[in-house]
Order: C-alpha cells, then structure tokens, then sequence
C-alpha cells in the first residue's frame, strides 16, 4: 500500500479535528521538527509584518486584510520563547546560542514584542489610524530589539 503526503495530510487533519492532543511545541520526531516548525511561523510573522508595512507605510490597497495580518502577529508572538525548547539550538538556524544562555532576557524581549503587537492590533480594531503607524514601528523596534541579540544577521 502507498502512502502518499496527500493521505498523510488528510490524516493529520482528521486527528486535529478530532481532538488529538498534545502541546504545540513538543514533537516526537525530535528537535528537527521544532526548528522547522519555529522557522515557518516566524516566516509567517514576517510575512505578515511585511504585508503590515506594504499598507502601513506605503499605503498599499489592501486595507481590508489589515485586521487578519495584526491578528497573526498577535497570535504568533504570544508564547515566542516555547518555539525555543532545550535541545533546538543547532542545525539550519539563525537563533544565536544568546536565546538559551540568557532565557530571561529573551523573554522579557518577547514579552514586550506580543504587548506591542496587542496595541497595534487594538488599534486597527478600533479604527483609530493616528495610532496605527506609531504602534507598527513600536513592533517593529521590538522585533530588531531581539534579533539584535538573539538572531544571527548575515
């Protein structure tokens, strides 16, 4: 019998939609699978931080997609710190060794990063556009304030 990554995926699916459970972070297939995991959500997030900006600051005809784009980056910064577990500090990544040496510090960074993108998603909720530029650079500092010690730039 074949098993092809369409019934894979079909599988997975099902499973979710059934109840399957289980922390978000944790994976049997190892460490290498959380480094993937990390890497494509933060992929997103800049994805949709870049889409933030495109309509933002350049002022990009896509208003109506504004909410779902500051709804992701809350979402995905809520528990950034959980996408760097002990044991996923190798291979492929540009996670300095700084994120596990100094988990405090990493925290409180990612902290400030989610309450910022709260405030700026408040903001588009609320309609409120003298605010809405102001709290995406807020973000967008705490961003480069935690990739300036604990992301690799090359």
């Amino acid at each position: 019998m074949l098993v092809n990554a369409r019934n894979i995926l079909v599988g997975s699916a099902i499973a979710l939609a059934l109840g399957a459970s289980g922390p978000v972070h944790s994976f049997d297939d190892g460490a290498e699978v959380t480094i993937d995991y990390r890497q494509g959500l933060m992929g997103a997030l800049g994805g949709n931080m870049s889409a933030t900006a495109a309509i933002v600051v350049d002022g990009a005809d896509f208003r109506d997609n504004l909410l779902v784009h500051t709804r992701y980056i809350v979402e995905a910064t809520r528990d950034i710190p959980a996408l760097f577990p002990e044991g996923s500090d190798f291979g492929e990544t540009d996670a300095l060794m700084s994120v596990w040496e100094d988990p405090e510090r990493f925290a409180e960074l990612s902290r400030e990063n989610h309450e910022a993108a709260v405030a700026l998603h408040e903001a588009v909720e609320q309609g409120d556009d003298a605010a809405i530029v102001p709290r995406f650079r807020n973000v967008g500092e705490s961003c480069r304030a935690c990739h300036e010690d604990f992301r690799r730039s090359d």
